[in-house]
């Protein structure tokens, strides 16, 4: 079983003290005399409803013996941000770590960590490993696998298996970090380090290892020297999502607000969590659009409202008998579908409250909720300038064809047949040219407008059901806005015997287009398939042995325990050659794609699909000091935003500040000799 993990804890108000035993005490008091003053009736329904009245006693006697200095530092570590430094746990970081002797060191490790752990945890761990050991055919292979239990939610089921591979095989690199970064999140941070000393050594300017041994260091309460690594890793990737946080965390506890709002901005920009937009509020900064990166967009025409044909607007009298009927027909086909888009509204409107009323637990917002939803603000926001546009442009033209009207030159009566037809041609040619130019540029405005709100609306709605009532809202409005933008199709002079038949197209309702996302991902790590569609976030787990319950979109199940941390999986395309020339840099790289997701207390929150550019051992452009979003080859994202990852694929975790609790104690654990 998954153990609970620790939370950051709240900034400490300078004005807010600790209260005094004497204050403590006085307000026992005031409680136990509002507990005795409780009416009966009171006590019972509070007794019905569960809530049990505190022994005020009790209470005190718990208390009695603490002193105000012991109160005091009790409540100095309640509210520091920063963790005290561990003088302890600083002098149990081996200093015999090398080559030669990882491999016993690692050994130790697991040992220890083995007999700490609860007995289920190595129950079900052996049996992975038996399987691993099984299906795969190497050791990095291995590590994906463990990689991809710490992803599902089970990170001391991980740890146990990474510790085994590594230990089994100690020269792959990629599950050395690794696992030094699942040791820092378990609380065993004076672990973890003198094995990303070992591999920082070989690989220096590593971004990932500079942050890993800064976020370790942080857990030990070392501040200056964990800052210095995440500012070199900061320097090398400047939007680094863990250590622009915990680089965050460090200034606020020092005052400076205004840099760490600017380093949480820079760890959110491409990794969203709701921990860091919380974060962020409580420093008074609100995100916008422009903070966060927006991976995908939609098509030119998602709902197809393109394919919608209007017949003809009619600039001759001759036009306009014709065309008549083709509009009639037009009409009926609209009001057909729009009674019975109203009819499968009230259908899913059904299903959707019935799904509601069924859910045990809260309803979990989708991957993508924010960077969609301030979309839709933007959408909103653009759509009613363009409106009040519209409007002024709707009173312009209405008063022009009121002066067209005005200014209808009739033939006289007596006049021929052919002078009444010229005189008609002209009145409704001005007419109806007019009004469909406007017409033409409003529907343009509402199309986008529909397209664009029912594309994001899949990244908000919380199932199909919702998305799909959604869709139908905007199906009905287009249909509307198609009844009623039309043209003049009265004349009282469209039966003259001169007036001659002539062939009209008649108009075409299409089928709506079913709104779709080309922002996909599968990762295929052998014990678990994860599958991203937008915002749906799926998997199946290859496991029977092991019990998992996995909700869509990925969010946390029961059972799961998550920390802050980004995982990066990366695979080889080798579509084209990139060459890089910019400053000093001259960089000629293999193009590749990656999936990052970010996580926070309660999961998955944000995953980017990115094209990198790899500049030869192992270290991307980013390595060298480009901007991401420069590295992205002009922001572009992978050919059809689509990536699909097997077991080839690299996974890196980078640690973040927090740490899982509970595990058996791990950072009570010290391995000197070995």
């Amino acid at each position: 079983m998954e153990a609970a993990f620790g939370q950051s804890k709240p900034t400490q108000n300078a004005n807010v003290k600790s209260a005094s035993q004497k204050e403590i005490e006085a307000a026992m008091k005031e409680a136990q005399k509002a507990i005795d003053e409780m009416d009966p009736e009171t006590k019972k329904m509070m007794d019905s409803m569960g809530i049990k009245i505190p022994d005020m006693k009790q209470v005190q006697k718990n208390v009695a013996g603490i002193s105000d200095k012991q109160l005091a530092d009790a409540w100095e570590d309640e509210t520091r941000i920063v963790p005290k430094r561990n003088e302890s746990r600083i002098a149990a970081i081996s200093q015999k770590v090398n080559d030669a002797t990882l491999a016993d060191y690692l050994a130790a490790i697991q040992k220890k960590i083995t007999e700490q752990l609860p007995a289920d945890v190595k129950t079900t761990g052996d049996m992975v490993i038996n399987f691993i050991q099984s299906n795969a055919k190497n050791s990095s292979e291995s590590g994906n696998m463990a990689n991809a239990i710490w992803i599902a939610g089970k990170p001391t089921l991980a740890l146990f298996i990474m510790g085994k591979i590594c230990a089994d095989d100690p020269r792959n690199t990629d599950n050395l970090n690794n696992y030094a970064a699942m040791l820092t999140m378990h609380n065993a941070q004076h672990l973890a380090i003198p094995i990303l000393n070992n591999l920082n050594k070989k690989f220096p300017g590593n971004s990932t290892l500079l942050n890993n041994l800064g976020q370790a260091w942080f857990g030990l309460g070392e501040i200056l020297k964990a800052e210095e690594y995440l500012d070199s890793a900061i320097r090398i990737y400047p939007y680094h999502p863990q250590a622009n946080l915990t680089k965050a965390t460090i200034e606020e506890s020092r005052g400076n607000t205004a840099k760490a709002v600017e380093a949480l901005k820079k760890s959110i920009k491409y990794a969203y969590t709701n921990e860091k937009e919380d974060l962020l509020r409580k420093l008074g900064y609100k995100i916008t659009l422009r903070d966060l990166r927006v991976p995908f967009k939609p098509g030119s025409d998602p709902l197809g409202l393109s394919e919608f044909r209007r017949p003809d607007y009619p600039v001759t009298i001759s036009q306009l008998k014709s065309l008549k009927p083709k509009w009639d027909s037009f009409n009926s086909d609209c009001d057909r579908r729009l009674a019975q888009l109203q009819a499968e509204r009230k259908a899913l409107g059904d299903k959707y409250e019935k799904n509601i009323r069924s859910l045990t637990q809260g309803v979990a917002l989708p991957l993508h909720y924010k960077k969609a939803s301030l979309q839709l603000e933007k959408i909103i926001a653009d759509n009613e300038i363009k409106m009040k546009k519209l409007t002024d442009q709707f009173i312009a033209v209405t008063e022009d064809l009121q002066k067209i009207q005005q200014g209808h030159k009739k033939a006289a009566p007596e006049a021929p047949c052919e002078a009444h037809e010229q005189a008609e041609n002209d009145f409704l040619k001005q007419y109806n040219e007019k009004k469909k130019a406007f017409d033409d540029q409003a529907l343009e405005v509402f199309r986008h407008y529909f397209n664009d709100m029912a594309y994001w609306s899949q990244f908000t709605s919380i199932d199909m059901n919702q998305f799909n009532m959604v869709l139908l809202e905007f199906q009905t409005g287009w249909l509307q806005k198609l009844r009623e933008y039309q043209p003049l199709l009265q004349s009282a002079f469209e039966n003259l015997e001169c007036i001659k038949d002539e062939d009209a197209k008649p108009g075409k309702l299409s089928d709506f287009d079913v709104v779709h996302c080309n922002y996909n991902d599968t990762m295929d790590l052998k014990v678990i398939t994860f599958y991203q569609n937008c915002s749906r976030m799926t998997s199946k787990l290859n496991l029977k042995f092991v019990e998992y319950t996995r909700y869509d979109n990925f969010n946390r199940a029961e059972g799961d325990t998550y920390v802050s941390s980004s995982v990066k999986v990366s695979a080889e395309r080798g579509f084209k050659d990139l060459k890089w020339d910019k400053g000093p840099i001259k960089v000629e790289a293999k193009v590749g794609a990656s999936v990052e997701m970010e996580f926070d207390r309660e999961g998955i929150k944000d995953i980017n699909l990115s094209v990198e550019a790899k500049a030869g051992a192992g270290h991307n452009v980013l390595d060298k000091g480009l901007d991401k979003e420069e590295a992205n080859i002009g922001g572009k994202d992978l050919i059809d935003n689509t990536v699909e990852i097997g077991m080839e694929g690299r996974i890196s975790i980078l640690s973040g500040k927090g740490s899982i609790k509970g595990t058996g104690k791990l950072e009570t654990i010290t391995v000197m000799e070995f």
